[in-house]
């Protein structure tokens, strides 16, 4: 049965280096969403709970209620909530119209466009939004918004801080004028986090740095020392012993040059791993079996006897040779495979 196994120790590590760094243990948050990157959400909350993280962000609220025992606080990004979901429960609120159908008492974060222009309410809005917020008696738990230059080195990320830097000064200058207690500010990310030499907010939210990745196109230092924590494993279905000539899997794309033994695993792009066709290099497991292409829905074919092959422990070669990031191979993995802790 295919599995994937998640080393809880570089889990710990990776959380102990971006710990260090921020020098606050406390203002450490975890994001959660998406199955925690493909890794598993209830599995890692139990990890990062046995760590000492309070405050967590998910996609939606299914997510939340399965881990809704694991932490003080859990901030839902996307979509609306019941009204009988746990009060440690937050909602992100992006738009008018998310207020609007509210009941009162809620507790909601706030997030700022301030200049992705993705999602968040725009600056200008910001007084508008906050008389809402109390006349519907709704609790501010928070206000947010997301760099999204933290990746690059240019001088936009230092743009997007000093706008939030911007926001937060209005919203103190309101809490005192209309007598409201002071949210938590957050605004940084993986990369921006651990770019940042100073973390003037009330928490950072570190998505793919925890799980061993990032996405910076600039030297970070402490990154290097940042560990995968998934490996996915598949389990031999069968083997044939094949002549030479031998053609493999949906026509016959791969053709055997020598007498080999080839053996079948239990994944494929069904489950999430990626439909190798050979168009783009050669494709090996992390034990360097060679994989044959086409990958099929539920196996794939290698040359190898091994009863049990590791199919990567480290996604950054895999996305680098479909074109895309660590964030896609990892999220795409199956939710019904196995996550195991070790």
């Amino acid at each position: 049965m295919s599995e994937i196994l998640i080393d809880s120790k570089s889990f710990k590590n990776n959380l102990d280096i971006i710990a260090s760094h921020i020098k606050d243990k406390n203002k450490l948050a975890l994001v959660l969403k998406d199955n925690a990157y493909g890794h598993g959400i209830e599995q890692i909350a139990s990890l990062a709970c046995e760590y000492g993280i309070k405050s967590v962000f998910v996609k939606n609220e299914f997510e939340a209620l399965k881990i809704a025992h694991f932490f003080d606080h859990i901030t839902v990004f996307y979509g609306n909530i019941s009204p009988k979901v746990p009060k440690n429960i937050h909602l992100s609120i992006n738009s008018l119209n998310t207020l609007e159908h509210l009941e009162e008492k809620r507790s909601i974060e706030l997030e700022i466009n301030t200049g992705m222009n993705r999602n968040g309410i725009p600056r200008q809005n910001l007084s508008f939004f906050i008389e809402k917020i109390l006349s519907k008696k709704l609790n501010l738990f928070g206000v947010f918004m997301h760099n999204g230059y933290g990746d690059e080195k240019n001088n936009d990320f230092e743009e997007a801080q000093k706008s939030f830097l911007q926001v937060k000064e209005e919203i103190v200058y309101l809490s005192k004028k209309l007598g409201f207690a002071l949210p938590r500010f957050h605004s940084l990310a993986s990369c921006g986090t651990l770019r940042s030499g100073k973390i003037e907010d009330d928490l950072v939210r570190i998505g793919i740095a925890a799980y061993g990745y990032l996405g910076n196109n600039f030297p970070i230092p402490i990154a290097e020392s940042l560990k995968p924590i998934a490996s996915l494993w598949a389990d031999k279905i069968c083997e044939q012993r094949l002549p030479k000539g031998s053609k493999i899997g949906y026509g016959g794309k791969s053709v055997l040059k020598k007498d080999t033994i080839v053996s079948t695993y239990d994944i494929g792009y069904g489950d999430g791993f990626f439909r190798h066709d050979g168009s783009k290099g050669e494709l090996t497991t992390a034990e360097g079996y060679l994989i044959l292409p086409i990958t099929s829905m539920d196996c794939f074919s290698c040359i190898s006897q091994e009863e049990r092959v590791c199919v990567f422990n480290d996604v950054s070669s895999i996305a680098k040779m479909f074109h895309t990031i660590p964030y896609e191979v990892l999220t795409s993995l199956s939710p019904f495979i196995k996550r195991t802790l070790i």
